[in-house]
């Protein structure tokens, strides 16, 4: 039986409006769908359905097939019915009608729904679930979220009890149904739908049904704005390769600090100008007969991420001991002479047009160095943590 990946599209929807038109960390949420249902490689056919010729466009451009639904069957005008819901012309709210027609119209197949919403399930795990579908002959099977939390049902305990106070890991979890992933035989689903028996399970629950465990990142769905918020903090993350626990808090640390005009401050650069940030055009002659002589620090970009600085200092002045854990840092020197003293004992001294890298978590002292004042430019990240250490 042919293995398909199927994503619903839509416009128009109420708590995000337009949410699968906006740029989440960059991208259309479709994108880092179709992008991992590629990547997992498990599937004959990857479809995108909508009503939509607007999907078809970017169903094209992924390299994706692409279904467009009448409105009538389960999109904005849908006259279909089931024992799930009866419509009437209005905007369809359940799956089971757009299912029963993309089912009808691909054949049989075993079918996998991956919602644009759940950006954050990776390829290995759409593989693992397409897997677990064959392998334990399910003919529905769905992703769940466990949390161990205590939880009411309206009033009443429904997994703890309010007598005594017990470790929530001992807790039975709650086993929530994420709809990131679902998949059907199709002939199982159509049997279901066609029979509409009260007394039966399904259509979406038909015959032997499965659970897969998804983790909590990527059971993330973008209902809400809170939600968007996580998903995108969370792509930007895995984006930046960003490591979660590579750093301790170390007993030689004096101090935290993020405020530029103050941690500059204390390395004895008391002119502090900003106005200049994000200008279409600088010029570093401008710059300097502005300022005048040194010590001085001349914002030069100060983004939603980035931050970027031109900062002059007199011989022996520079920078205390200290480092970066959620950002490198690098510097070109333009003008002088500076000397990097890094933690893993190096030693570098750089002169103009030469850059210098740090990675994260390296402690590195700066100090101006030779006969004259020295300017380098500071790239980082905006209003980064600045760890000092002895």
């Amino acid at each position: 039986m042919k293995k398909v990946a199927m994503i619903p599209v839509l416009l128009g929807s109420t708590r995000i409006p337009d949410k699968n038109l906006l740029l989440v960390d960059g991208y259309p949420m479709l994108f880092k769908v179709a992008e991992a249902c590629q990547k997992a490689g498990v599937f004959d056919e990857i479809w995108v359905n909508s009503e939509h010729d607007r999907f078809g466009e970017l169903a094209e451009h992924l390299g994706l097939k692409f279904h467009k639904r009448p409105p009538t069957r389960g999109g904005s005008a849908c006259t279909m019915t089931s024992k799930s819901r009866q419509c009437s012309g209005d905007r369809c709210q359940t799956h089971d009608h757009f299912l029963t027609d993309f089912m009808e119209t691909v054949g049989p197949c075993l079918l996998t729904q991956v919602h644009t919403t759940s950006p954050l399930v990776k390829p290995e795990t759409i593989a693992a679930f397409v897997k677990t579908m064959e392998e334990k002959a399910y003919d529905s099977l769905f992703t769940v979220e466990e949390r161990y939390t205590e939880t009411f049902w309206g009033d009443k305990p429904l997994n703890f009890s309010m007598a005594k106070k017990i470790p929530t890991q001992t807790l039975p979890p709650l086993r929530m149904i994420s709809w990131a992933l679902s998949a059907w035989k199709s002939e199982s689903f159509l049997a279901s739908y066609r029979r509409d028996d009260p007394a039966e399970n399904g259509p979406t629950f038909c015959g032997k049904v499965g659970t897969f465990e998804l983790d909590k990142i990527s059971a993330l769905d973008a209902d809400t704005w809170d939600d968007l918020t996580m998903i995108e903090a969370c792509l930007r993350h895995r984006r930046q390769r960003e490591q979660v626990g590579q750093f301790k808090l170390g007993e030689d640390v004096l101090g935290i600090e993020h405020e530029l005009c103050d941690l500059i401050g204390k390395d004895g650069v008391t002119t502090f100008v900003e106005t200049g940030a994000n200008a279409r055009l600088t010029d570093l002659e401008s710059v300097k007969l502005k300022m005048g002589a040194a010590p001085w620090i001349y914002i030069l970009v100060y983004s939603n991420s980035d931050q970027s600085a031109l900062i002059c200092q007199r011989p022996g002045e520079g920078a205390r001991k200290h480092c970066h854990v959620t950002h490198r840092e690098w510097w070109m020197v333009l003008e002088g002479e500076f000397e990097w003293q890094f933690g893993d004992g190096t030693v570098v001294r750089a002169k103009p047009g030469q850059v210098v890298n740090c990675p994260q978590g390296l402690s590195h002292k700066i100090t101006c160095v030779g006969d004259k004042p020295g300017i380098r430019l500071a790239n980082g990240a905006r209003d980064f943590e600045h760890i000092y250490v002895r």
